[in-house]
Formats: C-alpha cells, sequence, structure tokens
C-alpha cells in the first residue's frame, strides 16, 4: 500500500471503510467520505479535507484503474465535432467574456471558429450553418454534448429529446446528430483540444479589437493558417481538399438560424424578448407578431411582414427603441416628446438630446412641437444625415427646424457650381460680336416691325 500524505495518515484506520465506499461508489468524493465518517462512526474525527482528499486520492488510484481508450479512425466526410468555450477578449476598449464555438472536421482537422456575445441555440444554430458554409459542405455526422442550446431532455442511453429549432436545422442539412455522453469530453476530444490550443494560441495575451467582426476576421485566418500543419505526415490542406470533395452538397435555400415566438405588442408598441423590449411603428401597438431571435439581431413580423428590426441586446431590462417608430404618435401628443423614453435612453444620440433639451430652455410653450419636426425629417434622410445637419446649423448659430430641414436639403441635393469664366491668356475683355445681315430683307423687317 502507498503511503499516506501528511496527516491523511490519520484515515490508515479507516481503510478499509473507505475501500469499500469507493468500491461500491466509485465517483464518491472525498469530502462526503469524510462527512460519511463523522456521521457514523467517529464524531470527533478533525481530519482536514485536504488531508482527506490526498488519502481518497491514493486509495482510488489503487483500486479504480484508468479507463483505457481506444484509437479512432475517420473517413473523409464522416464526422464534424463542435462546441462552445468561454473567452475573453477587449471589444473597443473593454474587456468583454465571449462564447467561442468551434467546429473541427475529424478526418482533416480543419476548423472554424467564431465569437458570439451570448451561448443560446441561435447561436449555435449560426455558428453550425456557418461552419458548413466555411467547409463548403456538410458533414454526414455531428457530435455535439448536452448543453440545453440543443437538447431539452436527457434520455436512458443516447436518446435526446432535441429541441425542435435545432432539429429542423439537422434535418435541412440532412446531418445525423450525436450527442456525447454526460461527463464524457473524450467522445468529441478532438474539439475539446483544439479549445485549448486556440485560447492558447489566439486568447492569450488577451487579444484587442474594435469590433466583433475583427475578432472573427482573425479567428477566420488563423484557421487558413492552421491549413499548413502537418498531419500524418500531410498537411492539414491536402487532407482538406480531399475531404470537400467528399461533403454533402448544402441545400441550395439555406436554413434560417433563427428561434421564433409568438408575441404580443403591447400598448407601448413593443415587443418583449425574455426581459428586453424592442419596438415597432406605433400603427402596429396591440398587434399579434411573431419574433424572430437571431444571434446578432431581432425581427418583428406582423401578418407576414416584417415591420421593425432590431440589434440584438443581450442585458438584461435594456430599451431597444427606435425614435422613427414614435414619429407619427409624437407628433400628435407634443407635451409628451419631453420626457419620452425614446429621446432619454443611452443610446439617443447626445446632439438631438441637447437640441431637445435647447427647445425646452427657451421655447418651454412648443419644445415638443419643434423638436418633432426635426424628428419628422427622418421619414426622408437618414439618422446620421439629421444628426449632421443639427450639428451644422448650431454651429452656424440656429437651431430652427426650417434651418435644419434646408441643411439636410443642401446635403441630398447640393447645388452645381457654376465654373469660373476661363479667357484666353492676354484677353482685356469680352469683343462684342459682329452681326451680318447680308442674308436679309432689311426692308421687309423694318415694315413688319411697323
Amino acid at each position: 500500500m502507498a503511503k499516506p500524505i501528511g496527516r491523511a495518515a490519520a484515515m490508515t484506520c479507516h481503510t478499509a471503510l473507505v475501500d469499500s465506499l469507493l468500491r461500491e461508489t466509485p465517483k464518491i468524493t472525498a469530502t462526503r467520505i469524510r462527512q460519511y465518517i463523522r456521521q457514523t462512526i467517529d464524531a470527533d474525527f478533525t481530519v482536514s479535507e485536504r488531508s482527506a482528499r490526498e488519502f481518497v486520492a491514493v486509495r482510488r488510484k489503487l483500486l479504480i484503474p484508468s479507463e483505457a481508450f481506444v484509437r479512432l479512425v475517420y473517413e473523409a466526410g464522416d464526422q464534424v465535432q463542435f462546441d462552445f468555450k468561454d473567452v475573453a477578449a477587449r471589444i473597443a476598449g473593454k474587456e468583454v467574456g465571449l462564447k467561442l464555438f468551434v467546429a473541427r472536421l475529424s478526418y482533416s482537422t480543419a476548423f472554424f471558429a467564431r465569437c458570439y456575445f451570448g451561448e443560446d441555440r441561435p447561436a449555435l444554430m449560426d455558428g453550425l450553418l456557418s461552419s458548413c458554409v466555411h467547409f463548403g459542405g456538410v458533414p454526414r455526422e455531428g457530435v455535439f454534448d448536452n448543453a440545453s442550446t440543443a437538447v431539452k431532455r436527457v434520455l436512458r442511453g443516447r436518446d435526446r429529446e432535441v429541441a425542435a429549432e435545432y432539429a429542423a436545422l439537422s434535418g435541412s442539412l440532412a446531418m445525423r446528430m450525436e450527442f456525447a455522453s454526460p461527463a464524457k469530453g473524450n467522445e468529441k476530444g478532438g474539439v475539446e483540444g483544439l479549445h485549448g490550443w486556440i485560447d492558447d494560441t489566439f486568447f492569450r495575451p488577451m487579444p484587442e479589437f474594435g469590433n466583433l467582426d475583427d475578432l472573427n476576421a482573425g479567428l477566420e485566418a488563423l484557421a487558413t493558417s492552421h491549413l499548413d500543419r502537418k498531419v500524418s505526415e500531410e498537411s492539414v490542406r491536402a487532407r482538406f481538399e480531399r475531404e470537400r470533395i467528399a461533403l454533402r452538397a448544402l441545400p441550395s435555400v439555406l436554413p434560417a438560424t433563427c428561434v421564433r415566438e409568438a408575441v404580443r405588442i403591447n400598448k407601448f408598441a413593443e415587443a418583449r424578448h425574455k426581459t428586453n423590449r424592442y419596438s415597432v411603428p406605433s400603427r402596429f401597438a396591440h398587434r399579434d407578431a411573431i419574433l424572430e431571435v437571431f444571434h446578432d439581431c431581432v425581427r418583428i413580423v406582423v401578418d407576414t411582414v416584417d415591420v421593425a428590426e432590431h440589434k440584438r441586446s443581450y442585458g438584461r431590462n435594456d430599451a431597444v427603441l427606435d425614435p422613427l417608430h414614435f414619429v407619427d404618435l409624437l407628433s400628435f401628443k407634443h407635451r409628451a416628446v419631453v420626457r419620452a423614453e425614446v429621446f432619454r435612453q443611452r443610446s439617443f444620440d447626445a446632439a438631438l438630446r441637447k437640441l431637445l433639451d435647447g427647445y425646452v430652455e427657451h421655447h418651454p410653450l412648443d419644445a415638443g412641437k419643434r423638436f418633432m419636426r426635426v424628428m419628422r425629417l427622418l421619414e426622408h434622410c437618414s439618422m446620421d444625415e439629421l444628426i449632421n445637419a443639427v450639428i451644422v446649423t448650431r454651429q452656424r448659430g440656429t437651431d430652427d427646424p426650417a434651418a435644419i430641414a434646408l441643411a439636410v436639403e443642401q446635403k441630398q441635393h447640393p447645388y452645381l457650381e457654376v465654373p469660373a469664366l476661363q479667357l484666353p491668356a492676354g484677353s482685356r475683355g469680352l469683343t462684342a460680336p459682329s452681326v451680318n445681315l447680308d442674308a436679309y430683307d432689311v426692308q421687309m423687317l423694318l415694315e413688319a416691325t411697323i
């Protein structure tokens, strides 16, 4: 028997009990064994938790042999393994926690990687479909774990109750889905190991990018450079070219990677997803709608018509409001303009908020009416064009709505500049043209004017 370490020697008198517990329940923890001894045998048992772990680890190694594994061989196009991993990066100067999706072809080891702000069903479906597009085809089998993004319930053996949207996506791709056994990461060891390599290579030290698209472009470049590595005495690129031919063709119409849910638009012209609110044009208040949630955006559909689309929020209790959605309503509710949430949220432009505050200070009786005259310009121009016009007119010393409208018009339809008159070198001025009337009956012209 191996010699116990440190104070774990105090547990030697309970060796037989520890061995019995480990044989009956191989996964029992040292903490539970320590508690069991104290509760059933010796109430004064004082061995520390660390000492108990050390002793139990020695006995476990003697009694329970380590698991042996089988080396697997894959054919081209056989299998893709995919999974998420927590990573972190600086985006626009701020440290952000991200979810790294990685898909790895088991034959060639070529991979696809992309980061998302959240790990949910739309992100999983987008990652899976985008990886197939990146590979240029669909493997015959996909291996994933039992995350709730795909699996609603783990049943007996290999059976799973799969989420409807995930099942529909895999069905449209004609990809058979397999799920790893719980706590058996070795069943998708290829992608697990690749996660660690990407983490060490790309995310340490912590990278910094201006936006998520730039970060994902960096991951794409890393995947491309990986093709030059060697596998079994040949490059990943050579194996990948063979595997690309063996992949099944993508469907002619790619499936949507969104989750749909029925919602009721409230009286404030908002549709709610989880804890967040998304605006629609006010005329659709009190209507039934379909909410299509993608990994990066939310689309709201009423009677088969897309009435609104917003950048998706991953916060809690956020309000994502489009000022244009409230123009019609607030044009008749001027007194509500000053305190309207859409104009007081943090995402609303500072220049426009300053304009509204100026109207309230200098024109308190018709501040809302003035401001809505400005906001109605959004029906004919973009938000950037409106903001630029407000800044230009304020620099010129005015905040009059008519002046802002004129600035927008001038930006959209600039006046043509008249080119300068070009005179030949040495000219002193213009010479009056000489008229030759020899070809005309001058007398007849004079009589016609009498």
